[in-house]
């Protein structure tokens, strides 16, 4: 087994496999994506990307560098638009870096995101991540745009996303991927109440707020209810979702204090949350500041 070797691990799913074995002639359909897949292997080969297994309407790729994978995934996709079957499509993503190979197959953290991003891939679209952006040659460096920061399972951090535009006649209307450029900054929301203080950072971080024990924070009021609102981030924003029966009250600096429903709203600047009652008319409010 060869330990600690860098190289760029891609993977291409086949969307749109599941739905057609499930509707049509299992014979003809399985003889479709089969002819797709094999069709789809031709096309990794000959761009210089080695196959290292199928796994149902997945394959897996290997390729020297970021910017071979890049050229590889963009063959991928050009060919995708030539099968045979019209309601396939194709997604694929591809992450640089160590991996643990032996004679049959590659394991490690960086054949782990790649997988996560083939996931998340939709049809005709490339995604790597920004470390692996700033290996890609210019010729197709000139074609990746910053996405947005998500939480890849298996990742503590957040992952800067990233997308490779590979139809020429796809409209450049977005800011190209700059190496140099900085990150968006994460969005930050702090709370308080009755002196307690919580910021609220990561993408993954949902707040809970009633008056129920288990909730995130704690309030108190008659008129809230046990479990009253959710807090969540939302790539770059901070969400309020009404969860009550009395509703929720927002109000924010300069703008006029509305009632939410079962409705959420997207907390701004500066303002206060109240529970079941207009602020004006609730002694129990949670102050929030976003940055």
């Amino acid at each position: 087994m060869e330990p600690g070797r860098e190289t760029a691990v891609i993977f291409a799913e086949l969307i749109g496999a599941g739905e057609l074995l499930a509707r049509a002639d299992d014979a003809q359909a399985h003889a479709a994506v089969g002819d797709a897949m094999a069709q789809l292997e031709q096309v990794a080969a000959s761009s210089g990307a080695r196959v290292v297994k199928r796994i149902g309407g997945r394959l897996m790729m290997l390729a020297d560098s970021a910017d071979g994978a890049a050229r590889a995934a963009v063959a991928l996709q050009a060919a995708a638009g030539n099968l045979a079957e019209s309601s396939l499509g194709l997604g694929v993503g591809f992450h640089f870096g160590p991996v643990i190979q032996d004679a049959v197959d590659v394991f490690g953290d960086t054949v782990n995101i790649a997988a996560r991003l083939v996931e998340k891939a939709a049809r005709g679209q490339i995604l790597l991540g920004a470390q692996t952006a700033e290996l890609v040659g210019s010729l197709h460096r000139r074609s990746i745009r910053r996405l947005y920061q998500v939480q890849l399972k298996g990742l503590a951090d957040e992952f800067s996303l990233c997308e490779m535009v590979w139809r020429a006649d796809e409209p450049a209307t977005f800011f190209p991927f700059d190496a140099a450029a900085h990150e968006p900054g994460r969005a930050k929301l702090k709370l308080k109440y009755r002196g307690e203080k919580l910021v609220l950072r990561r993408i993954t971080e949902a707040l809970t707020i009633g008056r129920d024990p288990t909730c995130g924070l704690v309030v108190d009021g008659e008129h809230a209810s046990r479990q009253h609102c959710t807090i969540q981030r939302r790539h770059t924003r901070f969400v309020l979702a009404d969860r009550s029966t009395n509703g929720t009250f927002v109000a924010i600096d300069g703008e006029e204090e509305i009632m939410l429903q079962r409705d959420e709203i997207t907390l701004r600047k500066h303002g206060f949350i109240s529970f079941g009652r207009p602020k004006g008319e609730s002694g129990e409010a949670v102050e929030f500041f976003c940055d």
